[in-house]
């Protein structure tokens, strides 16, 4: 089914199908848009293809037939160089942050500047003097103060995850891809670090499509939420117009009875993140 171009769309996925090798397809026809500030949890039980969709947005997996356009550029038809400009658009917080452990936290940021950069003069530590101007503001923003010189093995897991924010939005994307960013973190860093990428976003003016385990933090934090069911979308439209019916759909009943329609001021006990102001919950460093 062809949906109507938004004129405000970033990212638009139409009738997209992955599969692996000769399986049973793994996305079935998926299609939306995402607005060029829009805030997106995508959320569904394991194997739904949450980050297969992440995975098949950046071609790291190759549809087998539908369409990827990021700012009207078709992305399932690129050659290689043309593909490798259009990936620095997007930038991709990982669940296991992704940094290089020997590396100090300022060289890891600043791997998020390679696309432009170039390999031999990363490897020589010849970064752009602004590019270091602004991996010390984001570092800043991040409340990683004197961070700068620390191994990435060295840091919590809140920690690694700021230095991974800070890396992709070095790369001054249009776009934020983020897979299940608090997946290793308790409650409490979780809701920190849901909060910062809530805030950097909106000062930003960033799309971004995120895909959480944790339905409650979904619903908090992102205004519009996708959910995917067997690798097609089940439900599209208002975090508030998630209801106990649709989770069932997405998870199954007895899931939904024991932990998904937990909200935030459920028996979870997430944090709220009005308390003290945004700013104290974000400038604190896990």
């Amino acid at each position: 089914m062809t949906h109507p171009a938004r004129p405000d769309a970033v990212l638009e996925v139409e009738d997209l199908v992955v599969r692996y090798g000769a399986g049973a397809d793994v996305l079935r026809g998926v299609s939306f848009a995402l607005g060029s500030t829009e805030i997106v949890g995508l959320i569904g039980a394991s194997g739904a293809g949450k980050s297969t969709l992440l995975r098949a947005i950046q071609r790291l997996v190759e549809p087998a037939s539908g369409s990827v356009r990021l700012g009207g550029t078709e992305l399932t038809s690129l050659g290689s160089s043309d593909l490798r400009a259009a990936r620095r658009r997007m930038g991709m917080i990982f669940q296991e942050h992704a940094l290089v452990g020997r590396l100090s936290v300022m060289e890891n940021v600043l791997c998020g500047t390679l696309g432009r950069t170039g390999f031999w003069q990363a490897l020589r530590r010849r970064f752009n003097e602004a590019d270091v101007v602004e991996a010390f503001r984001l570092l800043h923003r991040m409340g990683l103060d004197g961070f700068e010189d620390r191994r990435g093995d060295e840091l919590s897991g809140g920690q690694k995850q700021r230095v991974g924010i800070a890396r992709a939005l070095i790369q001054n994307p249009d776009l934020l891809l983020v897979d299940e960013p608090t997946a290793s973190l308790d409650p409490a860093a979780s809701v920190r670090i849901m909060t910062l990428i809530s805030e950097v976003c909106r000062e930003s003016g960033l799309a971004a499509l995120i895909n959480l385990h944790d339905v409650p933090l979904a619903r908090r934090f992102c205004p519009r939420i996708l959910a995917l069911h067997e690798g097609r979308i089940a439900f599209d439209g208002p975090a508030s117009d998630l209801t106990d019916a649709v989770l069932t759909d997405v998870y199954g009943k007895e899931a939904v009875e024991s932990y998904v329609v937990g909200g935030p001021d459920s028996e979870l006990g997430y944090p709220d993140p009005e308390v003290g102001g945004l700013s104290s919950e974000t400038s604190r460093v896990d």
